[in-house]
């Protein structure tokens, strides 16, 4: 199975110093990684919006950007690699973070998925949404209380943009003992509730068809999904279900204590916003755990 996959040369964790960034460093520190990488901590400033003069302004001002500089340099610190770095830059966190990781060729995103702060003065949660739409690499948006990740739940659909999630996810350094869950959704067809009675017993019949063929289809994409895992974790199990995808996606991965769940964005759409398709999106919001978002732009493996 051909595919991309992760360098995991360089690593950026954006933090505000919320409750929800914090932990998000620590979900970084649990990560299988390579030992060999670099890390850099941005924090963002934005300018303050408040009615002052120009010296109280500029005081105030500076006490952010030094607070920020402190909290970029400590969580830094704290992740206790030599390769870290703190970077503070000024502006929409939205936009810097997504600047940050392209211009400095970040291989990997690291946000949590809400907070406040004095320093980011925007809700992460619009932040963390904006990066998994715009950002050049894969976002990780962290959820839950921090731990290793034991097991991770893929999600698959037959699609380019889901074999790109499962082949960068299969070239991570994944502890051996991990689980993974393959998992494809069969969505019930929509059929208008006031179809003569006469089709119906028609309708019925041609529906189950199309359910039946769309399930061997996607038991077949589990199937030569599998071979890309097998022999490198410790388990994969795969499971075709019916229903709603992106509820179905959520409530597999609670049921089941899944750690991660991988998803993939289906493209550029209008004004390079990253489309990251209405079943990613929803799963980014409701998922308990964190998601990896896997856009199309990442290189392909040689």
């Amino acid at each position: 199975m051909t595919g991309t996959g992760p360098r995991l040369r360089r690593v950026l964790l954006a933090t505000d110093g919320s409750d929800d960034a914090m932990a998000a460093a620590e979900w970084l520190r649990r990560l299988p990684l390579p030992p060999r990488r670099e890390l850099m901590v941005l924090t963002v400033v934005s300018p303050p919006r408040i009615a002052m003069d120009v010296n109280e302004l500029g005081e105030f001002h500076g006490a952010l950007v030094a607070e920020a500089r402190r909290l970029a340099d400590g969580t830094a610190a704290e992740l206790m690699t030599a390769q870290a770095i703190g970077r503070v830059v000024e502006g929409d966190a939205r936009g810097e973070i997504v600047a940050a990781a392209r211009q400095w060729d970040a291989d990997l995103v690291v946000v949590g998925a809400r907070g406040l702060s004095a320093i980011g003065r925007v809700l992460l949660g619009s932040v963390s949404s904006a990066v998994a739409r715009h950002a050049p690499c894969p976002v990780l948006v962290c959820k839950g209380r921090p731990r290793e990740i034991r097991t991770i739940a893929v999600a698959l659909d037959g699609s380019d943009h889901a074999r790109r999630a499962l082949a960068w996810l299969a070239a991570w350094p994944l502890a051996s003992s991990t689980r993974v869950r393959l998992l494809a959704v069969v969505e019930p067809l929509n059929v208008a509730s006031n179809a003569p009675g006469m089709l119906s017993s028609g309708v019925r019949a041609g529906m189950a068809v199309a359910a039946r063929e769309r399930r061997a289809a996607l038991e077949a994409v589990l199937a030569d999904a599998a071979t890309t895992l097998k022999g490198r974790v410790a388990e994969v199990q795969t499971v075709v279900a019916m229903g709603t995808p992106a509820a179905v996606i959520v409530e597999d991965a609670e049921r089941h204590a899944c750690d991660l769940i991988v998803v993939g964005a289906r493209g550029v759409g209008a004004m390079q916003r990253l489309w990251l398709g209405s079943v990613s999106e929803s799963v980014l919001h409701h998922a308990t755990c964190p998601v990896l978002v896997v856009p199309p732009s990442v290189e392909e493996l040689s």
